[in-house]
């Protein structure tokens, strides 16, 4: 066994966590608050260094007052606290929603939307790759059918009910491979845990 305490801290903390699958517990709840607890201090600590004393440095070493504009708005939004005054948090809450949206259209626009509308126009037959040309077929009509399904102006009876249904089965098919893959990740996880726990602790795997 490792005679490191850091080590067995460790794997009392992933124990506690584990106990979770028997029953409701002191030594759960000890493990899911110090985790919280550090990880808010862990996030104060990277905010302050990281953000706020930096900015503090350049608005009085560098001389750029103007960021005091952006400290004022972001405390506007513990107005919300003060009686009378909570209809100010308002601004804050729109300008940070109203840059946040700019920012994600800008960055995000042409791959999450142009990118993956001109992903789906594929050529359904391809010569000399059977595979391709299947794969294209099934992404076509997956991608159409699926739009399909939400076409809530058309009455979704005989041609378009068939369509309909594909749809329905290409999102269920989307939707059971995202859990598969949600599934493998956190498997993954309790391995790197198992892995901890009988090799670095118990020393009995290497």
């Amino acid at each position: 066994m490792s005679t490191n305490p850091w080590v067995w801290i460790q794997a009392f903390l992933t124990l506690a966590l584990f106990s979770i699958i028997f029953v409701d517990n002191g030594f759960y709840k000890f493990a899911e608050h110090a985790y919280v607890g550090l990880y808010a201090g862990y996030t104060v600590v990277v905010t302050w260094f990281s953000y706020i004393r930096p900015s503090s440095q350049w608005i009085f070493r560098d001389h750029k007052y103007h960021y005091i504009i952006p400290i004022i708005i972001g405390l506007l939004i513990y107005t919300r606290y003060i009686k009378g005054w909570a209809w100010v948090s308002r601004y804050n809450m729109a300008f940070m929603v109203g840059v946040g949206a700019g920012f994600v259209l800008a960055r995000d626009f042409k791959s999450l939307l142009l990118d993956q509308v001109r992903a789906t126009f594929k050529p359904l037959f391809v010569s000399g790759s059977l595979l391709t040309t299947i794969n294209n077929i099934v992404l076509v009509v997956g991608v159409v059918s699926v739009m399909w399904y939400f076409l809530f102006t058309v009455e979704k009876k005989g041609t378009a009910g068939t369509i309909s249904s594909i749809g329905r089965v290409v999102m269920m098919v989307a939707f059971g491979s995202a859990f598969g893959n949600t599934v493998m990740a956190r498997v993954s996880l309790f391995l790197g845990r198992l892995q901890f726990l009988l090799g670095d602790w118990l020393k009995l795997i290497q």
